[in-house]
This record gives structure tokens, C-alpha cells and sequence, in this order.
């Protein structure tokens, strides 16, 4: 018997499905950063019109002083963030002379602004603004920060220059989390012949991105973030933002190693335009971006998702999810979860798939990280009004096939040498609409182990909830199995009332392609053939108008609620 099959039948089902026998909740994030403008008074001015005089002033301040930058001149160096003795926690502010010509708090910025920014640039591969340990308190308002460095790897194309992380820690692993760190209304970008591995990366205590535009964050064969925190407990507020990134446009978790000290906390997204242009289809498929996701969580607790639009998720380095929850504890820390999230009231158009999904890390312990004792756990998601719209599979970046609304995949807990399985979740009024070209090849998809054979020896998940959503097909998975049965095999647990199959599964309504066999479900579930009409696609309205299923747990039109997505 190979090791494989060995773990399978030690398969010691950590969680008790009947100890989860309710509706699970996500907690929300416990605090919120306050980001209100509020320029500091009272304090010294400085007018840093050159590189020194900017590195002098930031040596030189006092928290409750403001530093004035010159709008349009450039600021080279590798400048420093110092920490200050800050009993009373005032705030030093770095801003535009053109301050009153940028759009007001609350409004996003975009390139048409660098006018009115000064220019904060890095000559070379390392950091344009660092954050020394222990620094707080720091606002910068209305800065443009780029590469101008000129390192070229043998591997990059002639003419194109590569640097890391445009705004990092100077120190790392810090000992001293920076704290209260605020980005306002900042341009970070790299540019066509400049790559750039990360535009800010957020390991901080109390760090904040708002109403900023991050864009052309790519690199030539390597994985690169718009934004990511790794090392850090939070809070982190990300708001009113523009990401745009080759590989993950936002990540969590991911980096910091066995001995990382923290789960990314309490972190609030809402109101963010994540984005991946088209034109890098050929690029992630020759191999000179790596091309992933929009939105993933490798470590993270307490996260709330809402208002923001995904655009443009294909299929390269990855198959082309929108948004993971892919739990490591092998790169980020024994300690890392998935757990608490919420995603509500988002649009992810032209993905070829909603969730992709991770109960534990398969990675963890030997061969790949022989070191990582914890593979970690993913419980108590919320996935609910969001509109999935499907990319061409016709085209280069499809699969030859739609995917659709989410993977649930359970993971080996190697140290344990079990499988563990996805549980505690809810999927409720989602809508997920195939491309005009193709029928999607599945809604819901549920994976099993590998080595399971039919009769499953259990359910392959645990107290999910699948609740008054639109659904491009019916749901199935490994081996399959459709239908009442088959949701019975996948999502049986817990089999008895009140939290039976019968009220776990009801309220969707889910397509049935010509050809395709008509399953049946619990009831108030409706499978058809008849083909779906929504209110108004050319305006992006896709509530569904025929058929038109309001059997559901709330008496609400199944489907989403497009009132309330972003516009």
C-alpha cells in the first residue's frame, strides 16, 4: 500500500459536522481605520524642493508637521520613513504643492493627475519609499511613486529594467511594525520597460491604501502583486482603489516563512476596480508575465470583500479564478487560516471562474516544506450577491470550457495524514452568467480525493449551504454524480433536520443545456431548459426577468440584486 492510499484510510475527518450544525456566520472585521482628512495644524512646514532637502525633512520632522513636495519635480533616491518619538500620535502628512488640484478625499485618482504630484523615483532595484521599524503615523497625499532603474536580467527583453517593491520596509523581518501608514490618493506604477515585482506591500500595523490608482505591476517570469501583506496582524484598509497586476492584483499571506508571527487581520476591501489588462493575454501565455488571480488569501482572518469589480481573469499561470482561498501554511506560518471572509455585493466580469478554493494546505510538510508542522484550517465564508460573468473559452486565455461560480476542494493534512474538508460555509443569491459563445462547464463543482472510490466513505464537505443563486448548470463534481443524490454524496453532512440536504441546498435555479439530463433536487430548487432572461445586459442589470423564482429563503427573486452592486 503507497503512502497516498495509506493517508486516505487514516483519514481521520477533523471536523464534526454534527458539532457545526447550524448556519455558520463570518465574523467581521473587528476594527476600521479611520482615514478622514484631517491635515495637521499648528506644526512646522517644510518646502522640500530637491531629493535632499525631501530626505532632510523626513529625518528632520516632528509628527503634527506637513512636507510640502513640488508638483512635477522628481525626487530621486531610496528615501527613508523614520520612526519619532509620537506620545500623542500626530501624523506627519507628505503632499502635492498642487494639493487643492487633486481630487477631493473620498475620490480616486488616476494617471491624468500626475500633473499635479510630485515624483518620488527609484533609480535602481530597491525600494522608492521605505518604512523603517517602529515609523507611525505617516500620511503621503497625492505622490507619484516609479522605477527609473536601469538593472537589466539576462532574461528580460532588450530595453526593459526590473525592480522590486516600489513602497516596502526598509527592514525585514522588523522586530517594530510600522504603524498607522496611510496612502491618499497616490499613483504607484511601473511602466513598459520598467518591471516591477510589487507596487505597495502593506506589512504594517494599521496600514491603509484609499482612493489611490496602483497599475503595470508585471515582471518577466515572476509572480507580482499590486498590493500584498504578509507579515503583519493588521487592520488593513484598502479602499476606493485601482489594482492592476499581472500575477495576484491583491494577496495576503504567502511569504514570511515558518516563523511568520501573524494572520493578516481584520482587513476591510470595498470599492476597488481590480484589473488586468487584455493585452497581456499574449504576454502570460508566451511566458513573459505570470499571469494568476485578481484576489487571493493565503493567510487571513476577519476579511470583508464587498463593492469591488474584478475585470479580466483568464487562464495562464492558473487556471483563472477571480478570487482564492487557497490557505499555506508552508509559505506563510504554521499559524496561518482562511477563515471569517466575506464576499458580498461584488461584479467579477469576463473570469473563467468565481472561487477557487483550498480546505488545507496540500504543500505542508515533506516532501515540498518538510518544516511546516501546521496545514492550517479555512472555516466560516460568506459568498453572497455577487455576479459572475464568464470569459470566452473560445479564445486565447479560455480553457476550451467555462468553469463557473466555485471549486470546493479539500486538501491532505500531511502532518496528520488525513484529508480534511471544506465546512461552514454560504453561498447565497449569486448569479453566474456564461459567455454568449459557449454553455459553462459547470456551476458548483465538488472535488473528492483522489483515491476515493464510490460509495464515498463520507461527504466531501461539511455544513455548506447553497442557497437562492442562479446557476449556469446544474451542480456536480469528481466522479460525476448529479442531482439530489449526488449533493447527498458531496454535501450530505449533516444529514439530519433542521440543517438537512433539504435546507442546505434550496432557492437556486440552475440551467439545463439541450442535450444535458434534467436532474432532480430538493424541493424548491428549479432545474430548466428554458432559456434564461435577465432585466438588462447591456447595462450589466443580469436579475434574472424568466424565469423569474422567488421559492427562495428570503421570498427574493432568486439570483442577484443589482441594485446594490457597484456601478
Amino acid at each position: 500500500m503507497n503512502r497516498r492510499i495509506a493517508f486516505a484510510l487514516a483519514s481521520s475527518l477533523l471536523f464534526d459536522a454534527g458539532a457545526a450544525a447550524q448556519k455558520p456566520v463570518a465574523e467581521l472585521p473587528r476594527t476600521h481605520i479611520d482615514t478622514t482628512w484631517n491635515q495637521p495644524t499648528g506644526g512646522k512646514a517644510w518646502a522640500a524642493h530637491t531629493a535632499d532637502e525631501f530626505s532632510r525633512a523626513l529625518a528632520q520632522s516632528s509628527p503634527g508637521d506637513v512636507i510640502t513636495l513640488d508638483a512635477g519635480t522628481v525626487y530621486t533616491g531610496n528615501f527613508r520613513i523614520p520612526a519619532k518619538t509620537n506620545p500623542n500620535d500626530k501624523w506627519i502628512y507628505v503632499i502635492s504643492s498642487a494639493y487643492s488640484k487633486l481630487p477631493a478625499p473620498g475620490k480616486r485618482v488616476s494617471p491624468s493627475d500626475a500633473a499635479n504630484m510630485p515624483k518620488v523615483v527609484t533609480p535602481n532595484v530597491a525600494t522608492a519609499i521605505g518604512i523603517n521599524e517602529s515609523a507611525n503615523h505617516w500620511r503621503f497625499v497625492g505622490i507619484e511613486v516609479y522605477s527609473a532603474s536601469t538593472f537589466a536580467p539576462p532574461k528580460n527583453p532588450p530595453g526593459v529594467y526590473s525592480g522590486y517593491t516600489l513602497i516596502n520596509n526598509f527592514t525585514y523581518p522588523p522586530v517594530n511594525l510600522p504603524d498607522s501608514i496611510v496612502f491618499d490618493r497616490c499613483y504607484v506604477h511601473g511602466d513598459a520597460t520598467h518591471d516591477v515585482q510589487a507596487g505597495i506591500s502593506g506589512n504594517g500595523r494599521n496600514y491603509a491604501v484609499v482612493d489611490s490608482y496602483i497599475a503595470d505591476i508585471h515582471m518577466k517570469g515572476v509572480d507580482t502583486q499590486a498590493f500584498n501583506a504578509y507579515y503583519t496582524p493588521g487592520p488593513i484598509k484598502l479602499v476606493n482603489n485601482y489594482f492592476e497586476a499581472a500575477g495576484e492584483n491583491v494577496m495576503f499571506g504567502g511569504a514570511g516563512g515558518p516563523a511568520d508571527p501573524y494572520v493578516p487581520s481584520d482587513i476591510e476591501v470595498r470599492n476597488n476596480h481590480l484589473f488586468k489588462p487584455l493585452s497581456w493575454v499574449p504576454l502570460s501565455l508566451n511566458g513573459t508575465y505570470v499571469e494568476k488571480n485578481a484576489f487571493e488569501l493565503k493567510s487571513a482572518r476577519r476579511v470583508l470583500f464587498d463593492s469591488n469589480t474584478i475585470e479580466n481573469v483568464w487562464a495562464a499561470g492558473q487556471v483563472g479564478a477571480a478570487f482564492l482561498l487557497t490557505i499555506r501554511t508552508s509559505q506563510s506560518g504554521d499559524i496561518a487560516v482562511v477563515e471569517d471572509v466575506t464576499v458580498t455585493n461584488n461584479i467579477f466580469r469576463n473570469v473563467v471562474m468565481g472561487f477557487s478554493t483550498l480546505a488545507t494546505d496540500n504543500l505542508c510538510g515533506p516532501p515540498a516544506y518538510p518544516n511546516c508542522k501546521n496545514s492550517g484550517n479555512s472555516a466560516r465564508w460568506t459568498i453572497a450577491n455577487n455576479l459572475i460573468t464568464l470569459y470566452d473559452s473560445s479564445i486565447p486565455g479560455g480553457i476550451g470550457a467555462h468553469t463557473g461560480l466555485i471549486v470546493f476542494s479539500g486538501g491532505m493534512d500531511r502532518p496528520h495524514g488525513a484529508f480534511t474538508f471544506l465546512h461552514d460555509i454560504v453561498l447565497q443569491h449569486n448569479t453566474v452568467v456564461p459567455h454568449p459563445s459557449k454553455p459553462c462547464w459547470q456551476s458548483i463543482y465538488f472535488g473528492v480525493p483522489g483515491v476515493w472510490k464510490r460509495p464515498f466513505p463520507r461527504s466531501s464537505t461539511d455544513n455548506v449551504w447553497i442557497l437562492d443563486n442562479v446557476l449556469c448548470k446544474q451542480p456536480t463534481g469528481d466522479w460525476g454524480v448529479q442531482g439530489k443524490a449526488g449533493l447527498t454524496e458531496y454535501m450530505g453532512a449533516p444529514g439530519t433536520p433542521p440543517f438537512d440536504l433539504a435546507q442546505r441546498f434550496t432557492g437556486n435555479v440552475m440551467y439545463v443545456s439541450p442535450g444535458e439530463q434534467m436532474q432532480s433536487f430538493p424541493p424548491h430548487n428549479l432545474s430548466t431548459g428554458k432559456t434564461f432572461r435577465y432585466v438588462d445586459p447591456s447595462k450589466g442589470n443580469f436579475e434574472l426577468l424568466e424565469p423569474r423564482w422567488t421559492e427562495t429563503t428570503d421570498e427574493r427573486p432568486a439570483g442577484v440584486d443589482s441594485a446594490i452592486l457597484p456601478k
